[in-house]
């Protein structure tokens, strides 16, 4: 194996690639990355199993072979390597770059033992164009479960496909995200749960400058693999049903609040200064007189309120909630004003983009 690659590029790659390689490896060749050069092309790979990712990018070479060297070392390398372009070559089961007059020396691992990623074959194959996908997650990803002490359904995103419609919806249980989107063809009912995880590094992963670009999504019983441009990432489905959310989303209310956005969330973060010293970060909400009144007090600290202008319909209301749930969620409101409607102190709120009907977040009350 003999390549040359600019460092911009290789790094770019690994640093993505490395999402897919075990922090603790059952063997240590799952610590590894896969690299193989042919032609134009260099093939980038890491798997451990529950997900795995494949990035492509262009090289010049000379002799064509793959390899495989534990990863977390090669991306510090490449990523710290002086010069603009890195040359890389085989000798004696030993990796060596050189760039800017450093060289490194990496010892290789057994090709042969890798698990090479798979694209499993698809039984449902969807197009959606990857800014309206990066759109999509950002505004439900944040809602899902953490791993710790929750059922592993809710630490995953569902992905519903309808006919031209695509919805993805997130829960914990005491909060929800629901977007929706239009595809550009019609395509059979399916639904299947992805890990929020893989799905925040897809995320990130999207290029916001490229709006004519599309992801295709693949899904059959066990796994889904998104293949964009040069990437393409395979992931374990989380198996089990998620739980009927339409049944949460309240049809009517009592209060509704429009209130501009922005100062909606820092008068919520200021206060929230306070309220992460109480046992639920909670702050309250009181919405009367056109405006509401954000405060949290703490017995042994003190207390703190903001009070900011605001239209309100219906009955006066004074309401808690944990102020990172609130927070999350103005943090992916595109409309200056965010529209909040109410039943009672003790009943989920829904929180919406004025004139969007295509997103909506739940959040439930703290009792106080």
């Amino acid at each position: 194996m003999r390549f040359s690659c600019y460092q911009d590029d290789l790094n770019d790659a690994l640093q993505f690639v490395m999402r897919a390689v075990a922090v603790k490896p059952q063997t240590p060749v799952l610590a590894g990355v896969y690299i193989k050069s042919e032609g134009s092309v260099l093939e980038v790979q890491g798997n451990n199993y529950a997900v795995g990712i494949i990035v492509r990018i262009p090289v010049s070479t000379e002799d064509d072979g793959e390899i495989v060297v534990n990863g977390k070392k090669l991306q510090e390398f490449v990523r710290n390597m002086p010069g603009r372009t890195i040359n890389v070559f085989e000798e004696e089961n030993t990796l060596v770059m050189e760039s800017g007059g450093a060289s490194v020396r990496l010892s290789t691992m057994d090709v042969q033992e890798f698990p090479k990623v798979k694209t499993p074959e698809a039984e449902m194959s969807f197009k959606v164009q990857s800014i309206a996908l990066h759109d999509l997650l950002r505004k439900t990803v944040f809602a899902a479960a953490g791993n710790e002490g929750t059922r592993p359904i809710f630490t995953g995103c569902c992905f519903e496909v309808r006919d031209e419609l695509i919805s993805i919806v997130a829960t914990n249980t005491h909060r929800l995200a629901l977007a929706k989107g239009i595809l550009s063809a019609t395509y059979n009912e399916v639904s299947f749960v992805v890990p929020a995880v893989t799905l925040r590094d897809i995320m990130n992963r999207i290029n916001l400058n490229d709006r004519d670009t599309f992801a295709t999504i693949n899904c059959s019983t066990r796994f889904v693999t998104f293949t964009f441009d040069n990437a393409i990432v395979t992931a374990r489905l989380i198996e089990g049903l998620f739980p009927p959310y339409d049944r949460v989303i309240p049809t009517s209310s009592m209060t509704r609040v429009i209130v501009e956005t922005q100062k909606f969330k820092e008068a919520i973060e200021f206060v929230a200064l306070m309220a992460k010293e109480t046992e639920y970060n909670t702050v309250k909400l009181v919405f009367n007189n056109e405006a509401v009144e954000v405060s949290s007090d703490s017995p042994e600290i003190g207390d703190a309120v903001k009070i900011i202008d605001a239209h309100i319909e219906g009955d006066d209301l004074e309401i808690a909630f944990n102020a990172a749930y609130i927070v999350d969620v103005l943090k992916v409101i595109d409309t200056e004003k965010v529209e909040l409607t109410f039943n009672d102190p003790f009943s989920p709120a829904a929180i919406f983009e004025p004139g969007n009907d295509n997103y909506i977040y739940i959040a439930t009350p703290v009792r106080t």
